[in-house]
């Protein structure tokens, strides 16, 4: 099993969740959700993590987790692991109580954590459980909306402050947001299952923490995660390489060009532009054009040995790895 891309730095966000073994419940009775809950609290002390919402449902729970240390793993080892020891204690369970590793998916705040906390906090709606969501007692958005004061451990000023400069206001003003009916699942804009954000956001992970890293088969997130290298810089490497200038590279209609063809090839393969995009750059050609010369290319290159080389330094060079 591929094991999940773990991305951690201080001041990163995070939506959180783990379900039970076989999607079996992980609380029985008001007593477990208490302890999981006292758990939970005991995290947030002990690793100086900032809880900003939780749900917990009788098989899964979610939680949304800001590390102002970086260290989410060890914050998230020892809750899974505390709360299973108590429980597995008490009810004299054999065997794992999650299902693995949790997943965790790193978010970038400012774009996304309002739609997160909704999408957690009305999990007791969407299964049934409760019509109202802050009537749920083990979510934490009766806090969000009520009167009751939030523990000293659970943030909420964070995001009720995007809805009012007034408490009250701002809580009248959550109220209405979970309510309304058109909500796109946040988690439909995930990448690589483990980064949720605008372009520029999953851009600077991806150049802060990934580029340097090579292709792991174990961590097959990595390929999507990379950046994607510019055309633009594409072909001058390749114009560079094969002593040509740019424009020669990106000229249609001469024969044996070998510059052009490795762009191609490169392009097709680094650059994360479509096949029709790729043919506006390369001469005002079709995308059929494109994958055709792509197709071609990539079958010479068992017997075009030079040139396979050269694109394999290429590639090499254009990724780091």
């Amino acid at each position: 099993m591929a094991r999940p891309l773990r991305i951690e730095y201080p001041g990163a966000f995070y939506h959180v969740m783990n379900r039970g073994h076989r999607r079996e419940p992980i609380v029985t009775d008001e007593r477990d959700n208490e302890r999981f809950i006292s758990c939970l609290e005991r995290m947030a002390g002990q690793f100086h993590v900032v809880v900003h919402g939780y749900c917990l449902m009788t098989n899964h729970y979610h939680v949304i987790l800001e590390t102002p240390e970086g260290n989410l793993s060890r914050a998230l080892q020892w809750l899974n692991v505390s709360y299973a020891a108590y429980y597995n204690s008490r009810h004299h369970y054999v065997g794992h109580l999650f299902q693995g590793r949790f997943m965790a998916v790193l978010v970038d705040a400012g774009e996304y954590l309002d739609a997160l906390s909704r999408y957690i906090h009305l999990n007791p709606v969407r299964a049934g459980v409760e019509s109202c969501a802050w009537a749920y007692r083990w979510s934490s958005c009766r806090y969000f909306v009520g009167s009751q004061k939030a523990p000293d451990w659970l943030e909420t000023n964070r995001i009720l402050a995007g809805f009012g400069r007034s408490r009250a206001v701002a809580k009248q003003r959550y109220a209405a947001y979970l309510s309304e009916a058109d909500q796109a699942n946040p988690f439909d804009n995930v990448v690589g299952g483990s980064l949720l954000g605008p372009k520029h956001f999953i851009d600077w992970v991806g150049s802060t923490f990934l580029s340097a890293k090579k292709t792991d088969r174990e961590i097959p997130q990595l390929k999507e995660l990379k950046p994607h290298p510019q055309i633009e810089a594409i072909v001058q490497k390749v114009a560079e390489h094969f002593k040509m200038t740019p424009e020669r590279v990106l000229a249609s209609g001469r024969k044996r060009n070998i510059g052009r063809d490795a762009a191609i090839c490169l392009s097709r393969e680094l650059s994360g532009l479509s096949c029709q995009a790729l043919g506006r750059h390369f001469g005002g050609v079709s995308g059929a054009s494109i994958t055709m010369r792509f197709n071609a290319v990539a079958r010479s290159l068992k017997k075009n040995r030079k040139l396979a080389e050269s694109i394999k330094l290429l590639r090499r060079v254009m990724t780091n790895s």
